[in-house]
């Protein structure tokens, strides 16, 4: 799901410490261990680092830091965490969004944390085959969860990033139809986003073609439904 967490969807969100093995120290939670390329390990909060605020909550031993934690699990999906690095106080977000995509494309997006692929190309292909699978049955919102998935995997991919913003300007249009506004908005401001970071790249004339005719159609939808 791009950017905003449905209840539903939340619920199911693992915790921003996954992967962050931790033991008393004398002025917090010292880090003993973050699991390679976790997100944790991706957004630099390392061994030896000591923990002393999760979100604005101080923490000072294992049952403050297990209560705190347990209360964000699927609640938050970023939290400000301060840490002390060689007795320097240093403040680290942690998210779940991918940061492939997120340091990419701009786009703050919660991956499928429970599907992982040894080799980014099995992911890239399983979730490619997902998206045009759901884009055939007409569900663009599925299919837009299975395009930045593919993403995650391969954030190079040009292609995949295309199919992922016209996806964001159809569901924008739908959400217009639907009276949805503020939604739709919000899409439109994805897509956008997403289209600056395509247009610092090489397109050809069949992709340009394609970001005019999704731009004329969502305008024309804004202007029927002043």
């Amino acid at each position: 799901m791009c950017c905003v967490l449905s209840p539903a969807f939340a619920a199911q969100l693992p915790s921003l410490l996954r992967g962050v093995v931790v033991a008393d120290g004398p002025f917090g939670i010292r880090v003993v261990s973050v699991e390679e390329r976790s997100q944790a390990a991706l957004l630099d909060l390392r061994a030896e680092d000591v923990i002393i605020e999760i979100n604005e909550l101080p923490v000072r031993t294992i049952d403050e830091f297990a209560v705190v934690s347990q209360a964000l699990k699927g609640r938050v999906s970023q939290a400000p965490v301060i840490v002390l690095r060689n007795g320097q106080p240093r403040e680290l977000t942690l998210h779940l969004y991918s940061v492939p995509i997120l340091q990419r494309w701009g786009l703050s997006f919660v991956y499928e944390h429970d599907i992982r692929f040894a080799e980014p190309a099995a992911g890239m292909a399983y979730w490619s085959r997902l998206g045009r699978g759901f884009e055939v049955a007409g569900n663009d919102e599925q299919a837009l969860n299975a395009h930045l998935n593919a993403l995650h995997n391969t954030p190079d991919d040009l292609q995949t990033a295309m199919a992922a913003d016209q996806l964001l300007w159809k569901i924008a249009r739908a959400r217009l139809e639907a009276g949805q506004r503020a939604d739709a908005i919000g899409t439109i401001q994805q897509a956008t986003a997403l289209l600056e970071r395509l247009f610092e790249q090489p397109l050809e004339d069949g992709d340009l073609r394609r970001v005019r005719q999704e731009l004329a159609l969502t305008v024309a939808s804004l202007r029927t439904r002043r």
